[in-house]
This record gives C-alpha cells, structure tokens and sequence, in this order.
C-alpha cells in the first residue's frame, strides 16, 4: 500500500486515521440518519480541528489525536458524576452515549500489569524522582494510557 508514496506521506496518512475515520463514521451515520451519533462525530472532528490550529502547520499526531479523545472522555466522564449527584438521569444516559461513541475512537488500553513493569523499569533507570518518572511512563506509553493510572501505579512503587 505505501510502496508508491515517500515517508512524509506514509506518515501523513498513519497521522490522519483518526480523523479520517470520525469524518467518513459523521457521513455514514448522516446517511443512516443517524442524527446522535452525527453530533458526537462532528463534536470530536471540531476538538481534533480546533487542536490542530492551535499547532504548527505540520498537523496532529494520532497520538496527539488520542491525546484530546481522552481528555474529551475524561471531561464528559467527570460530567456524567455531576448529573448523577444532580438525579439527572437523561443527561446521564445521553452522556453513556456519547462516551461510548469516543471509546470507541479510542486505542485500548494497556493493563495495569504492563503499566507497571514499564514504571518499576523507569525507576531504576531514573530514581524515585515522581515528575521525571511519570514524564518518563507517558513517552513509553505513547499516550494510550490514562495519565491517573500511571499517577496512581506511580505512587504505589515509590510509596512502598
């Protein structure tokens, strides 16, 4: 597939397969009239969107991509605690929805096993230093983790 095209374009295409796919999943679901799942699509495209303009022209990552799919997942998940100690349950349920439609975009992610060999490995390469440790995790994991699992596992290791 990539045998006629230069890296730089082999590398635009992996870069733009998150955004491709939320903009060709936003035209199926317009065609199936499926007008919620449209409006969650063009809400994350416009966050991916709004990302990039805020970058140099050489545009987003996919991991710079998954980077704002998760804080939009952890936004609508913080969200959905406040509209259940509110007893709101239809924005609860529209919110269930649309984190699923997100986690959907989303790589999965690593277990909490994984997570913690990579941590224990960075200690010793680089001490019980929290901040460098947790800088450390996060360019290993390239973004597929959550930053408060690595935190918590940090903690955990360094705490005893």
């Amino acid at each position: 597939m990539f045998g006629e095209i230069n890296v730089v374009e082999k590398q635009k295409v992996l870069e733009d397969m998150i955004r491709d796919k939320l903009k060709k999943d936003s035209f199926d679901a317009l065609k199936n009239r499926d007008n919620k799942r449209v409006d969650v699509l063009r809400f994350l495209i416009s966050l991916i969107d709004k990302k990039e303009l805020q970058l140099p022209p050489d545009g987003l990552t996919e991991s710079e991509e998954i980077v704002v799919l998760r804080k939009e997942l952890k936004n609508k998940e913080e969200s959905k605690e406040m509209f259940l100690k509110a007893s709101r349950q239809d924005l609860v349920d529209q919110l269930d929805y649309e984190i699923s439609v997100v986690k959907e975009y989303l790589p999965a992610e690593m277990s909490e096993d994984k997570i913690s060999e990579i941590v224990e490995q960075v200690i010793v390469e680089k001490g019980n230093n929290f901040g460098m440790i947790m800088k450390e995790v996060m360019i290993k994991t390239g973004g597929v983790v959550d930053g408060g699992v690595i935190s918590k596992i940090v903690k955990e290791k360094i705490n005893g």
